[in-house]
């Protein structure tokens, strides 16, 4: 009788323990080392979680070249990106990141910005994040769990597809013209499309929607970066690759594309090719598709290491259109072939090949050869732009 009483407390007890286990690891929190708590939520541990892949999609405004900046990371970034990915398209604010053991929280912070900064500039569709966030470590069993915690800009998943429904139709408006055209005749309309619908704001304080594809496309306002992210999701609807480039430009944090067209990638600077819209309405094409080494000149790049070479000019706007002018050329007549091509638009648009300030008092004297009131009057403006000239008619 003895023997089977203690069999069955023995029983008792290893059941009761197993059951302790079992709500202790799926039930509640789970004590840490350090007296911490880490949070075993259900709705997280039964949440679909996917691999990322460049098959990956974040939101209906789908990425085809969503991997750039990933592919850039180490192993241990990948894995806090591909957490990020994955909580921002279930509409996740705060989650921990899998597969992943953080050495301290000082390095978890750091990973976690490089990790974030290269999702933010493989995925322009997110335009709901907002810039600030936080991170945490707890300590487990196995070492440190790394938390963090995004904040959202819209209160509801569907607050954001309602947006992006929005935005989908402006797509649409976009790219209706362009199906018939080459891949840079595309990136050229497109380019210009967007530099005369959307105007720079200057507000000192400016809203973040700007900063992000939401202004341009709901509210036909952004800055540079606004602007990038913007043509970066038009260019990528045509089938066209195209990556965002921070740098600084006149002593001021920018933001640019560098596009590929026929395999070999250029640098597209819509915010700068916009400079005079306000004044002529003019669209210059200055900052179309540019080299490194002129990009160079006018711009330094953050972490040029990260970037693919920008070495070719084929598709440079002047150089592809033959509008470029020669000090040494008969320049009465290559002007006057340019001018052809912009006989029926408000300014001409062309390259320098030579010292602009030695050669303009031959290109003003040229052009009034070309058409006696091309010039006429007491002013004339021109717009010398790293040695592209754009004189507006008078």
């Amino acid at each position: 009788m003895k023997k089977t009483i203690r069999a069955f407390c023995n029983f008792f007890v290893t059941a009761v323990a197993v059951i302790i286990v079992l709500y202790i690891s799926f039930f509640t929190d789970i004590p840490s080392k350090t007296g911490n708590v880490i949070k075993l939520k259900i709705e997280e541990s039964q949440s679909e979680y996917e691999q990322y892949s460049e098959s990956f999609e974040i939101n209906e405004l789908t990425i085809n070249m969503n991997s750039y900046y990933y592919n850039k990371l180490n192993d241990g970034q990948k894995k806090i990106y591909e957490s990020i990915a994955n909580a921002v398209k279930n509409f996740q604010s705060e989650f921990p990141i899998r597969d992943y053991v953080a050495d301290n929280k000082e390095n978890f912070a750091q990973e976690v910005s490089v990790a974030i900064a290269a999702f933010i500039n493989d995925h322009p569709e997110v335009f709901y994040i907002e810039s600030q966030y936080s991170t945490y470590t707890l300590s487990g069993f196995n070492g440190d769990i790394g938390y963090i915690k995004l904040n959202y800009t819209e209160s509801t998943l569907e607050d954001v597809n309602s947006k992006i429904e929005i935005i989908k139709q402006k797509i649409q408006e976009y790219i209706t013209g362009t199906e018939n055209l080459s891949d840079y005749e595309k990136e050229l309309y497109i380019h210009d499309k967007l530099a005369q619908s959307v105007t720079y704001s200057d507000l000192e304080d400016l809203p973040r929607a700007y900063h992000t594809a939401e202004g341009p496309f709901l509210e036909n306002i952004g800055v540079c970066d606004g602007f990038t992210k913007t043509l970066q999701i038009l260019y990528d609807q045509l089938g066209i690759d195209s990556i965002i480039v921070l740098g600084v430009l006149d002593d001021n944090p920018h933001a640019w594309n560098l596009v590929n067209i026929e395999d070999d990638w250029y640098h597209v600077d819509l915010t700068s090719s916009r400079s005079i819209v306000e004044e002529t309405g003019i669209i210059t094409h200055a900052y179309f598709n540019l080299s490194d080494e002129r990009m160079k000149k006018i711009a330094t790049f953050d972490n040029p290491e990260l970037l693919p070479k920008a070495d070719s000019l084929d598709y440079n706007y002047y150089i592809y259109n033959d509008y470029v002018v020669y000090s040494t050329d008969d320049m009465s007549g290559k002007l006057n072939e340019i001018y052809q091509d912009f006989k029926d638009k408000n300014y001409i648009e062309f390259y320098l090949e030579g010292n602009v300030s030695e050669n303009i008092s031959s290109i003003l004297v040229s052009l009034r050869r070309i058409e006696s009131n091309f010039l006429d009057g007491s002013k004339m403006y021109y717009y010398n732009i790293e040695n592209a000239i754009i004189i507006p008619k008078n």
